[in-house]
């Protein structure tokens, strides 16, 4: 996205005192940020994080840009590719007070954090945040140089058609940072979309997959009902994890939460 680079400070007053979130990923870091009551309005998306219940929603993928524009925001918080390119580039031209993050790697959500903290004037705040971060990254990294090399880990993003986590997204950075194998090979991209045959040839010792609320049903039928999935190690070996979707599938601070809680199934005893 053009427009406002991430890590700029936007022409406005500082602080920013009325903040649209026009990601889920944004409303994340600036709830842990501590800048919850900042915050004007959030995407859609946003529903299931309590800090922020009772906001005025403002839309998905394709935020509404008059109700933005209706809350008076001092900062609007959008995502590279989270937040659709029309709405940023209509966002750009009416001269809204923008932040743009775009972190595709573990690095980069913290680089994120730091910039919506230099936004908001909570720098220190987001620093030790960061530190923090990497201090539990580096954790699971010591004990995981302690342990066997895991078996091959395939993240599941959406079953019927399988959707998974490439090596080149962030969630296969964080496998990557984690030292836990991917099962996706080098060179498949971000999200590829693959069928039960490649995954059968990537023979995955663990599948791994998001659990939210709303794909719990589509998940259980897929994996339940299909036939099809017995071919696939993981799946026949009863080797299935689920890790809350609001941890993984947000390029925000709760991303280290999914790790360490992979690592820790990882190195349960048979894993």
């Amino acid at each position: 996205m053009t427009g406002q680079a991430r890590g700029a400070a936007p022409a406005r007053p500082v602080p920013a005192r009325r903040i649209a979130a026009l990601a889920p990923s944004a409303v994340e870091i600036l709830v842990a940020l501590g800048a919850a009551g900042r915050v004007a309005g959030v995407s859609d998306f946003a529903s299931d994080i309590p800090e922020v219940a009772g906001k005025p929603r403002l839309g998905g993928f394709h935020p509404d840009v008059e109700r933005v524009l209706a809350l008076r925001p001092d900062l609007v918080i959008v995502s590279k590719d989270g937040t659709d390119r029309a709405v940023h580039d209509q966002l750009v031209r009416l001269k809204a007070p923008l932040l743009v993050t775009s972190g595709h790697t573990l690095d980069g959500v913290f680089g994120d954090i730091e910039a919506v903290g230099r936004a908001i004037d909570e720098e220190k705040r987001a620093r030790d945040l960061v530190g923090d971060l990497k201090r539990r990254v580096a954790a699971v990294r010591e004990r995981a140089a302690r342990r066997p090399a895991t078996q091959p880990v395939l993240v599941l993003i959406w079953p019927d058609p399988p959707v998974v986590a490439g090596p080149e997204s962030f969630i296969g950075d964080l496998l990557r940072q984690g030292r836990i194998t991917n099962a996706v090979p080098d060179g498949a991209g971000e999200w590829p979309r693959v069928s039960l045959e490649t995954i059968t040839s990537w023979s995955p010792a663990v599948l791994v997959h998001p659990e939210t609320r709303e794909n719990r049903e589509v998940f259980q039928k897929a994996l339940g009902l299909n036939p099809q999935w017995k071919v696939v190690r993981a799946y026949r070996d009863g080797r299935v994890l689920s890790i809350p979707g609001a941890w993984l599938e947000r390029p925000g601070p709760r991303l280290v939460d999914a790790l360490e809680r992979l690592a820790a199934l990882l190195e349960k005893p048979g894993w």
